[in-house]
């Protein structure tokens, strides 16, 4: 018989939104977590004729930020492979966003590896042209403001509206207790703090953007992942609960 493998967050219990990486559920529990998973914000379509009118119209780049923008744009019956005109390049933030994009017939010329926004400007060129940037209502700064400093001209397109999602009871009642609360984006380090006020569990931040948000909403970071993925995501929590 071999000797079991160690659980070092035994005891711990983790609050995780729904929507996060493949696996992060899967990869904290291995670990000895308990987790508890909550939806704390929904993606609400907008009508998209600004954005197939921009696309129409023609662009050097189309960035997609997140596979919730594929996700939405399905469910508006818009074919994205369909409308894409010949010529125009498409990078994705991030491995997940690619393979959502794929799945439609899309081909990806350039993927951030690990993701996020700041990544994908790492590994973009410097240029002229437009970028279209499809995505939420009050999206984030990388990657528009890190590809007009490369030179591109940037459009942002909102095709979903952010929106908060009421808490369970349980979770609002518990919220203080947890020893350790996974942000992936700002608004859901905002929306915690609106249902379940502060002070709040410790954060572990998927990037740099949901920690800076996570601060900002008066929450206190104790780990960033090194990759916004479930590896990098177990790897923060066991650097700050192990």
């Amino acid at each position: 018989m071999g000797a079991a493998k160690p659980r070092p967050l035994t005891g711990r219990r983790i609050l995780l939104p729904e929507r996060c990486p493949a696996g992060t559920a899967e990869a904290l529990a291995t670990a000895g977590a308990a987790v508890v998973q909550s939806t704390f914000t929904t993606q609400r379509p907008l009508p998209i004729a600004e954005f197939a009118g921009a696309l129409a119209a023609g662009c050097n780049w189309l960035v997609v930020t997140s596979a919730g923008t594929v996700a939405v744009l399905h469910q508006q019956g818009f074919d994205l492979a369909a409308h894409l005109p010949t010529g125009t390049r498409v990078a994705a933030v991030g491995p997940a966003t690619a393979a959502a994009l794929r799945a439609t017939g899309i081909a990806v010329e350039r993927v951030a590896d690990p993701g996020g926004g700041a990544a994908l400007v790492a590994a973009f060129p410097a240029g002229q042209g437009l970028v279209l940037i499809p995505g939420a209502e009050q999206s984030s700064e990388e990657p528009a403001a890190g590809l007009q400093a490369l030179g591109w001209t940037v459009r942002r397109v909102p095709v979903y509206r952010t929106v908060v999602a009421p808490q369970p009871p349980e979770v609002v009642r518990e919220w203080p207790s947890f020893d350790a609360f996974v942000v992936t984006a700002g608004s859901v380090a905002r929306a915690a703090v609106e249902a379940g006020g502060l002070p709040g569990p410790r954060v572990v931040a998927i990037g740099e953007a949901a920690a800076r948000a996570s601060r900002a909403a008066g929450l206190d970071v104790v780990a960033v992942a090194d990759r916004p993925d479930a590896g990098g995501i177990a790897g923060a929590a066991l650097e700050a609960l192990a």
